[in-house]
């Protein structure tokens, strides 16, 4: 695209972090124009008043955030509150930071102009039918299908989970107690530009809940699985933002086997996922990974663990053409 108009969660981002701007625009009368050439954004009506914001953010990733708020903008009036909290975050932080290039140290030996030169596609529906019936049943139990970064609990199975632990959306979690602990930490922003652009675009927040003391002896396996894709040679690529909550009260005890699942063929798609696993005093959590994407795929991938006051992060990519970054 020539030319982007910023969404309102954006401009009221930037109204927030410039409140001496916020009388010269507005989401109903500002327009930013990005010019290929230039890479700077220049303005319709009032240049003078972008210097700051010029300043901070990188066009092509306020480019790739407004894709994908436009994605959700029909659900964005009903998201529950620690989802929304988790966009807006997000959203701010993005006006930091930049597109990772080989200059960046973590970055040095990972290409990642494969996604910055595609046409970024989010998928923006759940499933259908014919997507689900491609997807063969996961028997390992407890279980949880998601296609494209969405839970499709038709291919899940949950029986013989213990009293009070919870697994699913946070759009179907009614335990006031559970929203109130998921919204403490939901919103907590780490800094990375992947990270902060799968808050903007996940669709839902899949929750993993286990109560004080409580044991799941069985490991949960989460199986991503991406079914849309592009044919090799095409410059569209289809993005998914699957994310997943891991909170482990005192002295609970889980096991998460995350397991990543290409379609047929070498189709082209990005997936950009994210777990956040929060462990309370005396907690055991147990964390295994698996990746068979297609080699047309561009896989990135955050794992975030904490105990409260300190933790461990874990990051893995996997591009198209096999580069892999993963540091601990």
């Amino acid at each position: 695209m020539s030319s982007s108009t910023l969404t309102p969660n954006l401009l009221q981002t930037i109204s927030t972090q410039f409140p001496s701007l916020s009388h010269h625009q507005t989401p109903s009368t500002s327009r930013i124009l990005f010019n290929r050439k230039s890479k700077h954004p220049i303005s319709s009506k009032s240049p003078s008043i972008l210097t700051p914001f010029a300043a901070l953010s990188d066009p092509f990733v306020l480019q790739i955030a407004e894709t994908f708020e436009d994605s959700l903008s029909s659900s964005s009036s009903s998201a529950p509150l620690p989802l929304q909290k988790l966009r807006d975050s997000s959203s701010e932080s993005l006006l930091s930071l930049s597109w990772p290039t080989r200059k960046d140290e973590p970055y040095r030996f990972t290409d990642t102009s494969f996604i910055k030169s595609s046409e970024i596609q989010p998928i923006t529906n759940p499933p259908q039918d014919s997507d689900i019936s491609s997807v063969s049943e996961d028997t390992h139990l407890p279980n949880l299908t998601i296609i494209d970064g969405y839970l499709v609990e038709t291919l899940s199975g949950l029986s013989g989970l213990p009293e009070g632990v919870y697994v699913g959306s946070l759009s179907k979690l009614s335990s006031e107690g559970i929203l109130k602990r998921v919204s403490e930490f939901v919103s907590n922003v780490e800094g990375d530009l992947f990270w902060s652009l799968n808050g903007v675009g996940a669709p839902d927040l899949i929750v993993v809940y286990v109560p004080e003391g409580c044991r799941v002896d069985a490991p949960l396996n989460l199986r991503y699985c991406s079914v849309k894709g592009s044919d090799v040679g095409s410059n569209t690529l289809p993005v998914s933002n699957p994310r997943v909550l891991v909170l482990v009260e005192k002295g609970g005890e889980v096991g998460i086997v995350e397991e990543f699942v290409g379609g047929n063929g070498n189709k082209c798609y990005w997936t950009n996922s994210v777990l956040e696993v929060i462990i309370g005093e005396g907690a055991t959590f147990s964390h295994s990974y698996v990746q068979t994407q297609s080699l047309g795929a561009a896989h990135i991938k955050w794992t975030s663990i904490r105990q409260y006051h300190f933790g461990i992060k874990c990051i893995a990519i996997m591009l198209c053409n096999c580069l892999c970054f993963c540091s601990c």
